[in-house]
């Protein structure tokens, strides 16, 4: 009996490193379970440019914290903990959010990004960032933004969404684009808006769209981008709460 069970624990133990890698949906999906911390950070790499974006979340917004603003740092690190780019911004009251660019000084590859938030009365915050390679070659991970008739538009690193806000999304493009197609996808990657338009503004692939009428839930907007026999799709997800 011990002996099958120390069998089934090396057996567990051994394949623990081979775990299944995440498919493109399921890691757009992992950005959704950020919006519950105190405030999200969300990191968007065009070559040696990375823009964080640091948004107080929904029931830190309704709780009153850091009401009065807050001082971000943000840090990129290699690997091996070297800083390689680091920058810092403000959340002015009542904004809610801002983003930090940075330019990596290429001496590394970056491994992560750790973001602090500091504000009067308020204990200090903290969160990081796990960066990945870029996933394609023809457009830059993108930016969202948020707007309603009562808010200011601003950069989004919490990507939850009330039903009376309207969601822009900004893909850099990094080579010239023949061809732009998005389409909007429930959780589970079915197709339910077969045709988004899509517009070139300033060198970016640019979604828009007003979130009155789309149902509670989770959705992805799918970009694909091609230039020539190269096709590339990139998903962001988004929460409709």
């Amino acid at each position: 009996m011990h002996h099958r069970l120390a069998s089934a624990f090396a057996l567990i133990a051994a394949l623990a490193p081979i775990a299944r890698a995440q498919t493109p949906r399921e890691a757009a999906l992992a950005i959704l379970e950020r919006a519950s911390r105190p405030f999200a950070a969300y990191c968007a790499r065009s070559g040696n440019d990375l823009t964080v974006v640091a948004e107080l979340s929904s029931s830190s917004i309704q709780a009153g914290r850091w009401k009065d603003g807050a001082d971000v740092e943000a840090v990129a690190s290699a690997a091996d903990g070297r800083r390689i780019g680091s920058g810092g911004g403000r959340i002015e009251p009542g904004a809610y959010a801002t983003s930090i660019r940075l330019t990596l000084d290429g001496s590394a590859p970056l491994s992560h990004v750790s973001v602090t938030m500091r504000g009067s009365g308020e204990k200090p915050a903290d969160d990081w960032v796990k960066i990945y390679p870029p996933s394609g070659k023809l457009v830059a991970d993108p930016l969202a933004y948020r707007s309603a008739s009562r808010i200011n538009t601003r950069p989004v690193a919490a990507f939850e969404f009330a039903r009376n806000e309207r969601v822009s999304i900004m893909w850099p493009e990094l080579a010239p684009l023949d061809r732009r197609e998005a389409r909007l996808l429930d959780r589970s990657g079915k197709v339910l808006l077969a045709s988004l338009p899509v517009t070139e503004l300033r060198g970016m692939a640019v979604v828009e769209m007003g979130l009155s009428n789309v149902p509670h839930g989770d959705y992805l907007f799918e970009l694909v981008a091609g230039a020539g026999d190269v096709a590339e799709s990139h998903l962001l997800a988004i929460r409709i709460r």
